[in-house]
């Protein structure tokens, strides 16, 4: 999992320097309290709290109390505060991300602080920075690395006239003794977007730079004159803040898009024949579709990619791609072709004429899920864990599936245990969809980003599964999904290895 650094040069918080196991709390010795320093105090409850484990398996167990966020010259600041109900003293990963649900982006911090040695009975003021956030955005959800998850409905308003929002620390929101914070660094810094990670990675510093670029294996890349050239080395994405991606899968055809671009990935057997080039019959009606979506929605320029394990092939299907996308778009177009040696498939990207609205309105803070819709089981081994499904709802353009995972013995959880889509790697729920009864179409964990080629991607969820390893300690879990279209008020969850659930109700 990548340890998920809080930002911010007003305040530190839970990235560990030095930790040995990233993926677990690290007891450390208490910290000094200095000749006439006080101690902290426990702060009580506020507005906006949810207590959880936080930071990796058997980790910080803790009370978050969100004040908001504000909005300040050139950033948006969020403050809150951590209290450790936890037994000894611990140090642990953290991060929270900001999203503009009914936008459809998320806000990375823009820098890090070091903070360690979460002392039990005892509260930290918090601050984290971000880029500023549009004037129309009212309400964000904010995203803890823990089992209290997403913080829906938090305000966003005008800086408050004090030392700390200005920008000198208040002596509650400094960092704490020997922790220093980093320089923040630039909103364009470039790093791969996240709210979670990979548990098999390990830590990672979020902020902690720009991933090294991909190189994929060099293939043809057809230019609007029709003219073949190696393609360029594909590099991870970078920005911030970072589009979000519904993944809505067809029977036809699988369709990736956020608030400015869309991606329809189509198969290969469905367009060529084996090892081919050649088109197949069918084929035509498929692309006369994909043609009539680009000509109502798309502007400027077309990328088309067509993937085979061989190359020479993997240029054929790309030059006969541009060839019958051409005829039927005509000049209105620049066009982009490449083969690439990467799995299978066609992808067709292009960019939206504008900017699609806003959808949705964001969801009011939730303190506490419904109560359980349904349970199932399942066997890991010799294991058993329990699925406990609690109503979904929606936030902004979402539904947030939520439920508990209760491990059944015999023995622990793996620390990096997680419920995949091969389809879709760095998703710790990946094999988790919903649809509409009586309806095809599948709805998939929303992607943080562009996918980059050969690495996992990031998806709206805790960023791992296991929080608790012990038997008959639930877990909570969720993933936000794309929406469907109207007024649904009920779907059918396909929870992965727990099996399909009927009816959950969505509020």
């Amino acid at each position: 999992m990548r340890a998920l650094p809080l930002a911010v040069s007003l305040a530190g918080l839970l990235l560990v320097a030095g930790c040995a196991d990233a993926d677990r709390a690290e007891k450390v010795a208490p910290p000094t309290v200095r000749a006439g320093g006080a101690r902290p105090v426990v702060q009580p409850a506020g507005e906006f709290s949810k207590e959880g484990w936080f930071g990796g398996a058997d980790g910080l167990h803790a009370r978050v109390d969100i004040k908001g966020v504000e909005r300040q010259a050139a950033k948006s600041v969020l403050r809150y505060s951590v209290t450790s109900l936890d037994s000894s003293v611990k140090s642990v990963p953290f991060e929270i991300a900001l999203i503009d649900t009914a936008g459809r982006r998320l806000y990375k911090p823009t820098g890090t602080t070091s903070g360690s040695g979460f002392t039990p009975g005892t509260s930290r003021e918090m601050a984290a920075e971000y880029p500023p956030l549009p004037a129309a955005v009212q309400k964000v959800t904010a995203i803890t690395p823990g089992t209290a998850g997403e913080f829906s409905g938090i305000p966003v308003m005008a800086a408050s006239a004090t030392p700390s929002a200005s920008g000198t620390p208040s002596a509650s929101s400094a960092p704490p003794s020997g922790s220093a914070p980093s320089s923040p660094s630039s909103p364009s810094a470039s790093s791969s977007p996240s709210v979670g990670a990979e548990p098999e990675v390990g830590a990672e510093p979020f902020m902690a730079g720009a991933p090294s670029p991909i190189t994929t294996s060099p293939s043809p890349t057809t230019s609007p004159s029709g003219t073949v050239s190696p393609s360029p080395p594909t590099s991870a994405p970078s920005g911030n803040p970072v589009d979000l991606y519904d993944i809505v899968e067809g029977e036809d055809r699988t369709v990736a898009s956020s608030g400015s671009s869309v991606t329809v990935s189509l198969r290969s057997d469905a367009l060529f024949e084996a090892n081919s080039g050649k088109l197949k019959s069918g084929a035509k009606a498929v692309l006369d579709g994909v043609a009539q979506q680009i000509k109502s929605q798309a502007a400027g320029a077309l990328t088309f990619v067509a993937n085979a394990n061989d190359a020479k092939v993997s240029g054929d299907r790309a030059q006969a791609l541009l060839n019958e996308m051409k005829t039927r778009l005509g000049t209105g177009f620049t066009y982009t072709s490449n083969g690439r040696q990467d799995g299978d498939g066609v992808d067709l990207t292009y960019q939206l004429k504008s900017t699609a609205p806003g959808s949705g309105s964001p969801a009011a803070f939730r303190a506490q899920d419904g109560q359980k819709v349904v349970s199932r089981t399942a066997p890991f081994g010799s294991a058993k864990r329990r699925l406990e499904v609690k109503p979904f709802y929606r936030d902004g353009a979402y539904i947030v599936a939520v439920f508990d995972i209760v491990n059944e013995g015999p023995g622990t959880t793996p620390p990096d245990a997680s419920y995949p889509n091969p389809s879709y790697p760095g998703g710790v729920f990946g094999s988790f969809s919903i649809q509409v009864p009586g309806k095809k179409d599948v709805y998939r964990a929303v992607r943080v980003g562009p996918p980059t080629p050969g690495r996992p991607t990031n998806y709206v969820d805790p960023g791992r599964a296991v929080f608790r390893t012990a038997v008959n300690e639930p877990v909570r879990g969720f993933v936000y999904l794309p929406a469907p279209p109207g007024n649904v008020t009920s779907v059918t969850f396909n929870a992965g290895p727990f099996g399909k659930v009927d009816k959950v109700p969505v509020s």
